[in-house]
């Protein structure tokens, strides 16, 4: 898999990261968690996103990478403080921040990740304290480059103008949810999309700044997986999750699908690589979450790494 380097990071990051189940606490499911990461491991997947709210996800990637003796090669971006989601009872505040870091560090069994990256956002409170807590956290080498996955560009913002103005590091990485399809309703609470013309700002900042853009649900959480086709021979509702359906279905949703589904069949290959290859097409620093557990699913995500789409392609699936 092709690699990139990025500044205050040792290692080379791999061009998608590898999106980890948030649980496997039966010893079943981390023997098969296991089994997924070795294959992730094996076509090149170096970079590997897990957060705190993932509770056991965490201790499984961690004692993987422990087993397998790959935590030297491997980059952590691991996320923490997740106020605003539904049935999250986390507090916004450097102390939550702190405490679920250092938990973090503990289930991963490394003493830093290479980013930490903040769940959520409180807009309601000041980034002060934030920012200076992620710097003491960069200071005692417990990580090494910070950001916000669902902050807003006008906060993401506010936080890097307080630390110019204090001399400190500001936000140097984004994951926010990004794919073809636009982002229609947001079930879970709290959540930031880079889809559709009123973030075409952000996008336009983040294309300007060449901040690192590790977008997860790149695939739409499965929406453009090719899992549900619009032929209409089964029911959405017997495919995909109720939470996907209400945040991806609706008619120009189901319009880019059906076009990505006539680009395979002329390409000959899956709809999920046709529809990550626009996504990888885009003109920002993107390092797109993907999360496929079989040996195919695993080769259609790195399959779209080599797909070349003419620009004319780009704006035809869009629509």
């Amino acid at each position: 898999m092709k690699t990139r380097i990025l500044p205050g990071i040792d290692r080379p990051l791999s061009a998608l990261t590898y999106g980890t189940p948030g649980t496997a606490t039966r010893r079943e499911s981390r023997e098969e968690a296991f089994r997924s990461y070795d294959l992730a491991w094996e076509a090149g997947f170096r970079t590997f996103d897990t957060a705190h709210s993932y509770g056991s996800g965490e201790e499984t990637l961690g004692a993987w990478l422990a087993s397998r003796k790959h935590r030297n090669e491997a980059v952590i971006l691991d996320k923490g403080c997740n106020p605003g989601q539904g049935g999250s009872t986390d507090v916004f505040s450097p102390e939550t921040i702190r405490e679920q870091a250092e938990e973090s560090l503990r289930r991963l069994q490394t003493d830093h990740v290479e980013f930490y990256i903040l769940h959520r956002d409180d807009p309601a409170l000041p980034v002060d304290g934030i920012v200076e807590e992620l710097n003491r956290l960069k200071k005692e080498g417990k990580i090494c480059r910070f950001g916000g996955s669902n902050w807003t560009l006008e906060r993401v913002q506010l936080a890097n103008a307080y630390a110019a103005e204090r001399g400190l590091e500001g936000f140097t990485a984004v994951s926010p949810a990004w794919s073809l399809a636009d982002y229609i309703q947001d079930p879970w609470g709290g959540s930031v999309a880079l889809s559709g013309d009123a973030r075409a700002p952000y996008r336009e900042w983040l294309s300007s700044t060449g901040l690192p853009v590790f977008c997860y649900s790149s695939l739409g959480r499965g929406y453009l997986s090719g899992k549900f086709r619009t032929d209409g021979n089964q029911p959405i509702s017997e495919c995909l999750s109720r939470g996907t359906i209400l945040e991806y279905d609706a008619p120009v949703n189901r319009e880019r699908l059906r076009r990505a589904e006539e680009m395979a069949g002329e390409k000959h290959c899956t709809v999920s690589c046709i529809c990550l290859a626009w996504l990888l097409h885009q003109p920002l620093n993107l390092f797109p979450i993907v999360a496929p557990s079989s040996h195919g699913h695993i080769l259609e995500n790195v399959a779209a790494l080599d797909l070349s789409l003419t620009e004319e392609e780009i704006t035809w699936l869009q629509g």
